[in-house]
């Protein structure tokens, strides 16, 4: 009898290994789609980033080269 008993839990825990592969594929499933739609709003948000630099690069230039020209004239009356 326990070869019997034995047997049905290995059924038991088969069962269970199939249904758990079936979830598990399911949640791979909803992780691509989340992954893709993920990839989607990354590639969006990178070109605001660079449609934003391009706005601002005049505007970085010119505080730049004002910051430069200041930093040069403040050393004259440092030294």
């Amino acid at each position: 009898m326990k070869f019997f008993d034995d047997f049905k839990q290995l059924i038991a825990q088969l069962k269970t290994i199939a249904a758990l592969t079936k979830k598990l594929q399911s949640q791979q499933k909803n992780v691509s789609e989340q992954l893709i739609k993920a990839q989607t709003i990354r590639d969006d948000i990178q070109i605001d980033i660079e449609k934003m630099n391009f706005k601002n690069k005049p505007h970085l230039d010119r505080i730049q080269k004002t910051t430069d020209h200041l930093n040069a004239e403040l050393s004259k009356f440092k030294a």
